[in-house]
């Protein structure tokens, strides 16, 4: 440990085991800390871990509940710079520092060896002090459930009840109890996210709980019946989140989909071919239409995945989800404007008798401009070939056009300030829009003809 982590992790987590020796405590290094230690290479160079978990035991005895508290309350009198937060009715306490010189942005979690249980599936834990290895079997998967212990007699020792190292070597991801997908099945989502980050592969057994979990309808019946069910999508959200942002989100999707646990959004979304190509070319929308990353592009990825469920259920899923209302408002209003959209387009009236688009610019223009970018690439992502191709037009050429002649132009030529200068303006920008106006010479005749001084 000593030689993979950074120097200045190595020193406060050195501090901190003489904080809990200095009480009769047991201090562990637990969770995803542990696990990369043991993934990383010596040739890799140092470790700076953002995220470190740590846990307090109390011996032969539980530790007090606030022990946790108190380590923290020590350890921040000796890095003063480091905010503390206490949270939770189990007293956990978290150190941060923000942009630190040697430490960066780091997150130190500090709680008491707690055991938990869920009063019905799916519901938040309820904990209670416990030992090391109950704290242990509460995680999620084996590669997860590992400690190292800091503090004297046997200090760097790991403890691994549940062969988490061997399931690092075999690379996969293996569950710690047949019911864990019951009890929490963002879970699931969890395992997904750590196969793909990894590069490992579900364990077998593992994937048959999951499948198992999904087939009982829980996280349905769950939401539907429980008042607590917030909590629980709550964390689903930030699964999500965590997965829809990341490099590998297409084939952690794939995944999802191929489990079946999309149902855990709603029991009818499937990861089918139409859907397939929605993300696709949702995915080039952002590339073109949003390079500066403007718009958060994992947020994105889920409306377009909310948006493929039915109308009547694409509001009550973003709220559920806790979506901001912009995204909730553009999904629950996305079936009028697409329907808005199509019956302009296509309309008979604007095509010829050889079916060929007639719609002029300066009418997309009018039509799409009342729309915000979001919105118009669900839309077109959503939509067929001949409205994809007016409003990726619209989004790179049209939006960008401008009359030639602007306010002050119209103020030399002698028109007095006045209202219709926004009309005039609009008439200029439709007939540049429409070839009409090419040049300077031609908006002063388009003026002088129709807005005669």
């Amino acid at each position: 440990m000593h030689s993979r982590l950074a120097p200045q992790l190595w020193q406060l987590l050195t501090k901190a085991s003489l904080e809990a020796e200095k009480r009769g405590w047991h201090l562990y290094l637990v969770g995803g800390a542990v696990r990369d230690l043991l993934l990383a290479e010596e040739a890799s160079g140092t470790l700076l871990i953002k995220d470190i978990d740590l846990v307090v035991d109390g011996f032969h005895k539980a530790a007090d509940v606030g022990a946790g508290v108190e380590l923290a309350k020590a350890l921040q009198q000796l890095y003063p710079t480091a905010r503390l937060e206490i949270h939770g009715a189990f007293q956990t306490a978290a150190l941060l520092w923000h942009k630190d010189p040697e430490l960066d942005s780091l997150w130190v979690d500090i709680a008491t060896a707690r055991t938990e249980f869920y009063p019905y599936p799916a519901a938040n834990p309820e904990v209670e002090a416990s030992s090391i290895r109950q704290d242990l079997y509460r995680r999620d998967f084996t590669i997860n459930a590992m400690a190292l212990r800091l503090t004297p007699p046997r200090a760097g020792e790991l403890l691994d009840f549940f062969g988490g190292l061997l399931d690092l070597q075999a690379k996969q991801i293996r569950v710690l109890h047949a019911n864990s997908f019951i009890e929490d099945p963002t879970r699931i989502y969890r395992g997904v996210r750590f196969a793909m980050r990894l590069g490992f592969h579900l364990e077998p057994q593992t994937e048959e709980y999951i499948r198992y979990a999904i087939n009982s309808g829980v996280y349905d019946r769950t939401t539907r019946e429980n008042s607590k069910a917030p909590a629980l999508q709550t964390r689903l959200k930030t699964e999500l989140k965590h997965i829809l942002k990341a490099p590998y989100w297409k084939p952690a999707l794939q995944l999802l989909g191929d489990l079946g646990a999309l149902q855990c959004i709603h029991p009818t979304l499937r990861l089918d071919e139409e859907l397939l190509g929605q993300l696709r070319l949702l995915e080039r929308c952002l590339r073109r239409f949003d390079s500066p990353q403007t718009l958060i592009h994992w947020q994105m990825r889920l409306e377009a995945l909310i948006a493929h469920l039915a109308a009547e259920y694409r509001g009550r899923v973003a709220r559920n989800l806790q979506l901001p209302e912009d995204s909730i408002n553009r999904l629950e209003q996305i079936a009028q404007a697409q329907a808005h959209v199509k019956h302009f387009i296509l309309s008979p009236s604007l095509q010829t008798e050889g079916g060929v688009d007639q719609v002029r610019p300066s009418q997309i223009v009018q039509l799409l401009r009342q729309y915000d970018v979001p919105m118009l690439i669900l839309i077109a992502v959503q939509s067929t070939r001949i409205i994809r191709r007016q409003i990726w037009q619209y989004l790179t050429v049209w939006r960008n056009i401008q009359p030639i002649v602007n306010g002050n132009d119209l103020r030399k030529l002698g028109y007095k300030p006045g209202p219709q200068y926004r009309q005039m303006l609009d008439d200029l920008l439709a007939a540049t829009l429409d070839g009409v106006i090419r040049n300077r010479d031609e908006a002063e005749e388009f003026l002088a003809k129709h807005y005669p001084c």
